[in-house]
């Protein structure tokens, strides 16, 4: 019998399958197997891993934004949420290096046969490393390193962790590994790798650690010896900076010079060509070039985003030329134009405060001061600091602001009523006529979108057709969104805080509304409920706060009188500006001459006159402090000059004594507590720190000596007396207490101290904060207006593509009424669940067309769960959150 050709055909084939299945085992040591698993690894599994990896790191290398405010790391790893936006490429390179491992490692008489296994290892630290997940990222550098000594894949494991060393900040272990492999370089081959980056990323090392003139020479060193454009011009760059650093202004042109022949990126030729201009020399270059070539960079669209940093290149050619007015207006117009570089827009904010300061200045200081310290992060270099500065002209603007503020105010309220109504009558007049102006231009603006629409139509286009031009440029686009706008919100002036039309409560118009209303004043006529209904074009808006009656008019007094106060005693003790400080006590004591804070103000004039060496002015406020206050401190201050040196020697004494009647009390020796309690009272009766101290100690005494009542005696009088003293309220819940035990019928009255106490408790929560154990993240979601199942697969494909190697299971349940609680987990501990919330906000995948309002997304710990499932209250929880996670 003759069997078909394609039955003949299979039993040719047998032979070969049956070859295939048995290469595919990794039970044996053969050639075929080795020889199939080697193939099959590298292709099937490896390859595509490490093109996931490649893929992944060239997106992060576009994305992530380099600051170019400080000297340049070599490279660029990204912000947490910048590495989140990679999880699926490095995610995929994980699970195709494990496959690789799980299906073809064949590991015989201690080595590894299938060559790409160890790689596959490696790319999954890099994986790792990439997604800054650096505890996993070490543990499997450190495995290939130990499993595979044998292979020169070793010293790329360790340049690796070196790499990860460097980015913990654990400098000790990264300067030690880099030691051993240049030791061993000299000794044996280095793989491509580590030949071509050691360089790098030793430089990297000591720029991170801030050894800037130790990274040079090897930054040099890689110069020759990378082969990559993109870091050879990257380095370039980063000699120029420490050039610049240094003050070798020179050197970094020459280095900025070539990044700029090496085609970089537009950013970074930007901030070359800026860096050119911040080290101009005027005494041996002329800089009207090279201002010329800023101006023409202003004047280039794709430099609208850089208009800051241009005006700080100008800012710094003109003060290289003495020209400090130039350079403040351009300093200004710096912080002006600033649009998303808040590092440059406080830099240029703090060199302007500076100046203003230095001048000063103090109400321009204070504004540009409090614009640096908005845009500072708090781990910049003197941050306390310059906030500190803020807060003390804050404060001093802040009581210049009320002077002139109830000035104005006062002034006005002593107009006659017709006087005052038509300075009401003219403000409002001006703002209507800028309103009925600006509705005319927006109506002409509506027409010609309109008639640039009809055009539009006629020509054979759909109104609402789409183009691909920019929204802007296309009329029809533009003209249906602006009426959109008009349907929403109406005509509304560009302006801050548009979508609110009433902004009576957000500021004034002009230095009349100012003075009219533009305040807190101290004689509001009208209830807040009424002035609610003002608008800029009511008499009313402007006419309620001011102080009409007499009461409002000694209230508007006494705040002018406190800020003069206020204002010299800033000036002094804070700004040690002594002429202005003069300047503000001699116009409260001559504005307010029985004034309350008259001693205060003579003896701050006394001090400071003799500072300035003026005896004369000097000896005439000592008088007059020793003729009307004879017995304060003040005076005798002036009669002793030692006084305070001989009080603060007394002090020390009454302090000791205390020290030895407190330690009697706790040896119950009572008898001595007495003696030494009334000794007390003739020493140290005007101490009023120590003097109820001793007095509690007595009350104390005397009641386990005698009677109650002798106790509750002494008790009540210091808290009568002394009610600002730490005991006070010690003294009264004892009293309280014998109120209670022995029916004494004393009144206790509410100390300020237990009113403060009872009403700002510290905040109890009823969890616990456990970072290391594990953790889940929820997803609380409005069970009304979200879809929740949606909202599930959604979650789970994003696990899929961005946490695949996590494992992570999904859980649903109703938590009340109004919402649903979605669960996420399990992480091993707070900085995983972390990590994984930031990854799931870059995502637009799962919550596109989810309201942000209509969903939080939050870690929770293992132990925590069941208490917030309990609890339920998310506002609670969410303060949790807030005073322990960030």
């Amino acid at each position: 019998m003759r069997h078909p050709l394609h039955i003949k055909s299979y039993w040719l084939l047998l032979p070969a399958l049956l070859l295939v299945a048995q290469a595919c085992s990794t039970k044996k040591n053969t050639w075929t197997r080795r020889a199939y698993h080697n193939l099959t690894s590298r292709y099937n599994v490896y390859w595509n891993g490490n093109e996931s990896l490649k893929t992944g790191v060239a997106e992060l290398r576009k994305s992530a934004e380099d600051d170019y405010s400080g000297v340049l790391r070599v490279f660029n790893y990204g912000s947490k949420a910048e590495a989140a936006r990679i999880n699926t490429q490095m995610e995929r390179a994980i699970e195709k290096g494990a496959i690789g491992v799980q299906k073809h490692s064949m590991y015989f008489n201690g080595k590894e046969q299938v060559r790409w296994i160890d790689d596959s290892y490696l790319m999954m630290g890099k994986a790792h490393f990439y997604k800054q997940d650096y505890i996993s990222a070490r543990r499997t550098f450190e495995f290939v390193a130990r499993q595979y000594s044998y292979n020169d894949i070793t010293h790329t494991a360790d340049l690796w962790l070196v790499r990860t060393y460097t980015q913990t900040q654990q400098f000790d272990k990264a300067e030690a590994m880099i030691e051993s492999l240049r030791s061993r370089s000299r000794t044996s081959l280095m793989p491509q790798e580590v030949r071509e980056n050691l360089s790098l990323v030793t430089a990297d090392f000591f720029i991170a650690s801030g050894r800037y003139n130790q990274a040079l020479p090897v930054l040099q060193q890689a110069l020759k010896e990378t082969r990559s454009k993109y870091y050879r011009t990257r380095t370039l760059f980063i000699i120029g900076q420490i050039h610049q650093l240094n003050g070798d202004k020179t050197k970094a042109n020459d280095f900025y010079a070539q990044v700029l022949k090496s085609n970089p990126t537009y950013a970074m030729a930007f901030e070359a060509r800026i860096n050119m201009a911040r080290n101009f020399d005027s005494a041996s270059s002329d800089s009207r070039e090279l201002v010329r070539s800023l101006q023409r960079m202003l004047r280039d669209p794709k430099n609208d985003d850089y208009h800051d940093k241009i005006y700080a290149a100008l800012a710094d050619i003109a003060l290289s030329e003495g020209n400090t007015e130039k350079a403040m207006e351009y300093l200004r117009l710096s912080v002006a134009k600033s649009t998303r570089n808040k590092q440059q827009q406080a830099s240029s904010s703090l060199r302007l405060a500076s100046m203003y300061f230095d001048r000063n200045d103090y109400i321009n200081s204070q504004a540009y001061y409090d614009t640096a310290v908005s845009a500072l992060n708090r781990d910049f270099p003197g941050y306390d600091s310059i906030r500190n500065k803020a807060t003390v002209l804050s404060e001093l603007v802040e009581s210049l602001n009320t002077i002139r503020l109830q000035d104005s105010l006062l002034r006005v309220a002593n107009m006659d009523s017709l006087s005052r109504i038509a300075l009401v009558d003219g403000i409002i007049k001006k703002i209507r006529d800028e309103q009925l102006k600006r509705e005319q231009e927006e109506r002409e603006m509506e027409r010609n979108v309109m008639m640039n629409r009809e055009m539009g139509v006629r020509g054979g286009g759909s109104p609402v057709e789409q183009s691909r031009e920019w929204y802007f440029y296309n009329p029809n686009t533009l003209s249906f969104g602006y009426t959109e706008f008009l349907r929403k919100w109406g005509r509304r002036k560009l302006e801050d805080n548009w979508r609110i039309s009433d902004k009576s409560s957000l500021g004034s118009v002009g230095s009349e509304s100012i003075a009219l209303g533009g305040g807190a004043g101290s004689g509001a006529n009208q209830p807040d409920s009424a002035a609610k209904n003002y608008t800029e074009t009511d008499r009313e808006y402007y006419l309620r706060e001011l102080p009409l009656t007499p009461e409002a008019k000694e209230a508007s007094l006494y705040m002018i009188e406190e800020a003069y106060n206020n204002v010299g005693y800033i000036y002094k003790e804070k700004l040690n500006d002594y002429p202005r400080s003069i300047e503000a006590y001699n116009a409260l004591l001559s504005r307010f001459l029985d004034t309350e804070f008259r001693l205060q103000a003579w003896y701050a004039l006394y001090r400071m006159h003799i500072a300035q060496d003026e005896t004369s002015d000097a000896n005439r406020y000592g008088a007059l402090i020793l003729q009307h206050y004879p017995n304060t401190d003040y005076a005798r201050v002036i009669e002793d000059p030692d006084y305070f040196v001989k009080k603060a020697a007394q002090g020390d004494e009454s302090l000791r004594f205390y020290e030895q009647t407190l330690q009697a009390y706790q040896n119950e020796e009572y008898f001595r507590v007495l003696l030494n309690t009334n000794r007390a009272r003739n020493l140290y009766s005007d101490d009023v720190d120590l003097f109820p101290r001793f007095e509690f100690l007595r009350a104390v005494a005397l009641g386990r000596v005698y009677v109650v009542d002798s106790m509750a005696l002494v008790l009540d009088n210091i808290v009568r007396s002394y009610q600002t003293s730490p005991v006070a309220p010690l003294a009264a819940g004892i009293l309280r207490e014998l109120n209670r035990t022995y029916d004494l019928k004393l009144e206790v009255p509410d100390l300020p101290g237990e009113q403060a106490s009872a009403k700002e408790p510290d905040e109890q929560f009823p969890y616990t904060y456990e970072p290391s154990s594990g953790h889940l993240v929820m997803v609380i979601a409005s069970t009304e207006r979200v879809r929740i199942d949606p909202l599930r697969v959604r979650l789970s494909d994003f696990n899929t593509r961005s946490f695949r190697s996590a494992n992570l299971n999904i859980r649903s349940l109703v938590l009340n009424e109004q919402y649903t609680l979605i669960t996420v987990g399990n992480f091993i501990d707070s900085r995983e669940a972390e990590a994984y919330r930031i990854a799931l906000a870059q995502s637009d995948y799962v919550f596109g067309g989810v309201g942000q309002a209509d969903y939080l997304v939050v870690p929770v710990s293992l132990g925590n769960y069941p208490v917030f499932y309990r609890q339920k209250d998310i506002q609670e929880y969410e303060r949790f959150l807030k005073k322990f996670y960030q």
